[in-house]
């Protein structure tokens, strides 16, 4: 994904499955495919060159795949000695897995995006971190004007120098969310980025 698009965006909305221990410290930014063809694929491709290009290794994935999935992931991630923890979360008999998976270079990224991404693209949860700071926190949540529920959602302690990317809708791009001052304005954020990449804001 050579061409991308990147605007600030509010963070909050009733659409927002994610919290963080202090939202005021946090800025939040959309970094997308500017061509649509393929955009799942752009996305996925540039998500690995932006993770590499920082050189923060190990990054942690977390993410909740189908309840039918999981075995199959086990045996990915055993097979290829990918440490992870996977566990149950979830309310009632409204439960879900959730796998964390510790990546330690460039070789286990990009396997794993390439085994698990399908899953970003369906709109199932799929987070990236610099640090291993998720944990699962139950909120009370109003979403569309509807009445509130109780949710068991994805909570993030944003300490200094934090970053998440979750995936967008239909892995269309991702939002990046951060507390480091390195990705704090645009100008900033653009330096940050993978050679050659060009940015069509307008």
């Amino acid at each position: 994904m050579g061409k991308i698009y990147i605007s600030q965006e509010e963070w909050g909305s009733e659409e927002e499955f994610i919290i963080f221990n202090d939202f005021q410290k946090v800025s939040k930014w959309y970094i997308g495919p500017s061509e649509y063809e393929d955009y799942d694929d752009r996305t996925r491709e540039f998500l690995s060159d932006f993770i590499c290009t920082q050189d923060s290794f190990p990054v942690f994935l977390t993410f909740e795949p189908y309840s039918d999935q999981s075995v199959k992931f086990e045996k990915l991630l055993n097979d290829n000695t990918i440490s992870y923890t996977s566990r149950v979360e979830g309310i009632g008999n409204r439960t879900f897995p959730v796998f964390t998976i510790t990546l330690k270079n460039k070789q286990d990224l990009q396997l794993v995006l390439e085994e698990t991404f399908w899953m970003a693209a369906a709109n199932q949860f799929f987070a990236f971190s610099f640090t291993d700071n998720c944990t699962y926190k139950l909120i009370m949540k109003k979403i569309l004007g509807r009445k509130e529920k109780p949710y068991m959602l994805p909570y993030f302690q944003m300490e200094e120098d934090s970053t998440v990317k979750t995936t967008w809708h239909d892995g269309q791009g991702f939002n990046l969310y951060t507390s480091n001052e390195r990705y704090k304005t645009l100008e900033r954020l653009i330096s940050q980025l993978p050679k050659g990449t060009i940015v069509e804001n307008e």
